[in-house]
């Protein structure tokens, strides 16, 4: 059975753009289904308004995007106690009423406040994250390459791979704007095993030559088109194991199991309680540019 949570999630969150002590899975149904609410947020180190979005769930087949909830009181706490108090500024968006940084090592408790069923009762929806470390990234370059006589350019990175298991989230900045910014297009992988060296050169993703004529050089949706001069950029954040679980399974409801070799459709898991979907996560961006020869 497909999900509807693809729906819930991909269409109607941002990413501003990710240990949760307490996650579950979620069944859910098509367009029998009762809508639930969907909270995302992604707390950041940058020093900026951090927000939560708030929206209503809407059927699986359903061309219309959620619909925001509003009139909800949103407050993050921390364990360095601080206390936020998020005000809605439209479309179900939350922001922090001045700028803030999350640090990494500070664990942030959301605490969601609304009458979301309308039955006069107000219901409370809780979650937390820990932030991690940020990745030690030291470069990245961007080299022209040769695959069956067609030009590419590989991205490749360098950079310190802790001695811990980490996991990763890749972003790519195509020209100062952040590039296809949908966890649909997200680059989430674990450290595969590489623990305590240097990662010399490792190729993350490939573009494609704007300039070249080859079977791929038809605005193919996915691909990335890249001339010589274009600014490349990589954001790459060391994300909490269960943020990584829930990006992987997100995108394996878009695209849907191997027929063959893939078991049924699996269902998201959450952190958010009471019945919430979504996830409320947090990290730490290192980025490096570079230039397409």
């Amino acid at each position: 059975m497909k999900s509807n949570m693809f729906k819930l999630l991909i269409t109607s969150i941002f990413i501003s753009i990710l240990a949760v002590s307490c996650t579950a899975p979620i069944e859910l149904h098509t367009n029998d289904a009762e809508p639930v609410i969907v909270i995302y947020g992604c707390l950041t180190d940058e020093t900026t308004w951090q927000s939560v979005r708030i929206t209503s769930s809407s059927p699986y087949f359903d061309e219309k995007q959620n619909s925001p909830v509003s009139d909800a009181k949103v407050v993050i706490r921390s364990s360095d106690d601080q206390i936020v108090e998020l005000k809605e500024e439209s479309n179900g968006v939350y922001q922090t009423v001045e700028e803030m940084t999350v640090i990494p090592g500070v664990t942030y408790y959301l605490n969601v406040e609304v009458d979301f069923d309308h039955d006069g009762m107000v219901e409370t929806y809780e979650a937390s994250t820990t932030m991690p470390p940020p990745y030690s990234l030291d470069s990245i370059s961007i080299e022209a390459i040769n695959i069956m006589g067609y030009k590419h350019y590989a991205l490749n990175m360098y950079g310190i791979e802790e001695p811990s298991s980490d996991f990763y989230l890749c972003r790519i900045i195509f020209n100062d704007s952040i590039s296809k910014a949908q966890i649909s297009n997200y680059m989430a992988f674990s450290d595969l095993g590489m623990n305590d060296v240097y990662i010399n050169g490792l190729t993350l993703t490939y573009f494609e030559a704007e300039d070249e004529e080859n079977p791929w050089n038809e605005n193919v949706e996915g691909l990335l088109y890249v001339a010589p001069g274009d600014k490349i950029g990589l954001c790459i954040s060391r994300i909490e194991e269960g943020y990584y679980n829930f990006i992987w399974q997100c995108q394996k409801e878009q695209n849907g199991e191997n027929p063959f070799f893939g078991g049924p459709a699996s269902n998201i898991t959450t952190n958010i309680s009471n019945g919430g979907v979504g996830y409320f996560t947090s990290f730490a961006t290192s980025v490096s540019v570079a230039y397409v020869p």
